[in-house]
């Protein structure tokens, strides 16, 4: 019979954060060569784990030595300085063992009197972030799962404002369709949110981008101009400031201007190029940001927050989010006096049980600064263009786009292949990814621009240096140059 008291689980968490930290401290110092990918496949990985639960319990230190035998070794090392994939972070050390805290505290980041002292530290950290951003006086937000949530929070702050009797009523008796503008690099989490919302994807009108995958103003107000001369109801543009495809960011300050002139909400989905605002030297990238009603930022992104740790601001103080999300049940009234409902935060969101994220956010705040923080973006940035650069001299490359965050798009398209039909094309690019996967030296991904397949590298470790950028080099044209005898 476990013995379940006080003294007895604080001797169990001694026990595994000795076992823990040995684990942990292991396989961060083996990053460096560990192969970035698994060669397992899913059959091979259910049937590792598989069986039925178990009757009879098992101590913890077991159950530690059975994720270190079977789930560690098989893990994609996101943190490795040769990952160059999503945008998945190597997650800061301190706010890896500050998630652990947060887990033992286990505050119920909804309500103040569930999290008193985590709540009043997430208003701290929405309130840096604002300032981040240049928002100031009555700026508020809530910090959330991610960006797909921060967007759906966003979004149906449009969709009330653009129809105020919508959240009562419905949008049955709201008459002309609603309308939300984005680009086509758009996050496939607007598509989801105008559906949760009621609005209809086919309401989400994509604009076309330019050379440079940024936003086209001249189609954008072309497209608001049709829908109004059709009846439509135009509510929001959402600008992108670090698409996932390219990192491309879109013309945000004529952006704002556009909403303005049609009196539209102006959403900036940043959560990713959001961390540009650390930077003395790439900052002016997101200039208009300020303006926005709303502004979608990811710390799970470029701010080396471990998952998941998303974040909504807002110009509109509390007053705006409260609209459109406040319901009072009768076991989380007000009436204890002082200033309890003001750190409420599931007034501010959809969730009704949040962790607290704000622990993880403000520790990486505090340990890296802003100083720490431009620095390595800077660092990252200086990497991509260095890897751009590169390419472009390579005749068997092609970048594509332009470098504004630390994401290269590039095509390899040797002298062979230049004439190749398109799927053919394709099909190398994603056997060069596929044989630089599997060979766990290096991960990178794939996308698809103007209709084709393109090779996508980001930069998102702490740890890489110039010299995994030399060796991912040499790496694509060696592994290229199989692919193509095979071809």
């Amino acid at each position: 019979m476990t013995e379940f008291s006080a003294s007895a689980m604080a001797e169990e968490h001694a026990d595994l954060g000795a076992a823990m930290t040995e684990m942990i401290t292991d396989y961060v110092r083996g990053l460096d060569e560990a192969p970035v990918c698994s060669g397992a496949t899913p059959t091979r990985l259910t049937t590792l784990l598989e069986g039925a639960m178990p009757v009879e319990g098992t101590s913890a230190l077991e159950v530690l030595d059975v994720l270190r035998r079977k789930i560690v070794p098989d893990a994609t090392t996101i943190s490795s300085p040769r990952y160059f994939g999503l945008f998945n972070p190597a997650p800061l050390p301190v706010a890896v063992w500050v998630d652990a805290l947060c887990s033992a505290l286990n505050q119920n980041g909804a309500a103040w009197r569930q999290s008193p002292s985590v709540s009043a530290l997430e208003s701290v950290v929405i309130g840096w972030l604002g300032e981040l951003v240049g928002r100031s006086g009555d700026g508020f937000g809530t910090l959330t799962s991610g960006g797909s949530e921060a967007n759906l929070i966003a979004l149906k702050c449009a969709r009330d404002r653009a129809a105020r009797q919508v959240a009562h009523a419905g949008l049955a008796g709201t008459g002309a369709p609603i309308r939300v503008y984005a680009s086509e690099q758009g996050h496939y989490s607007l598509r989801r949110s105008v559906d949760i919302l009621g609005i209809g994807r086919d309401n989400l009108r994509t604009i076309d981008t330019d050379t440079c995958f940024r936003i086209r103003l001249d189609d954008l107000r072309a497209a608001i101009e049709a829908d109004l001369a059709r009846g439509c109801r135009p509510a929001a543009i959402v600008g992108i400031a670090g698409s996932t495809s390219t990192g491309a960011i879109d013309p945000l300050d004529a952006l704002a201007d556009l909403a303005a002139e049609y009196g539209l909400w102006y959403h900036v989905d940043a959560a990713y190029g959001g961390a540009l605002a650390f930077s003395a030297t790439h900052g002016a990238l997101l200039r208009g940001i300020e303006r926005a009603d709303s502004v979608t930022l990811d710390p799970h992104k470029w701010m080396f927050v471990p998952f998941s740790c998303g974040a909504l601001l807002t110009r509109h103080g509390r007053s705006g989010l409260r609209a459109a999300f406040d319901c009072t049940p009768e076991y989380l009234d007000e009436s204890r006096g002082d200033d309890d409902g003001g750190l409420d935060f599931f007034r501010y969101g959809q969730l009704g049980t949040r962790r607290g994220n704000a622990l993880k956010l403000w520790a990486a705040l505090c340990r890296l600064g802003r100083r720490g923080y431009a620095e390595v973006i800077d660092r990252q940035l200086a990497l991509t263009r260095r890897l751009a650069d590169q390419l472009s001299t390579m005749e068997e490359f092609e970048v594509r786009g332009e470098v504004r965050t630390a994401v290269c798009c590039a095509r390899f398209l040797p002298g062979e292949l230049r004439d190749a039909p398109g799927p053919v094309q394709d099909e190398v690019q994603q056997r060069l990814q596929q044989r630089i996967e599997r060979g766990g030296r290096a991960w990178l991904s794939t996308t698809v621009l103007r209709g084709r397949r393109v090779l996508r590298i980001n930069i998102n470790s702490v740890l890489t240096r110039a010299a995994h950028i030399d060796e991912l080099l040499v790496l694509l044209q060696r592994e290229g140059a199989v692919v193509l005898a095979e071809q």
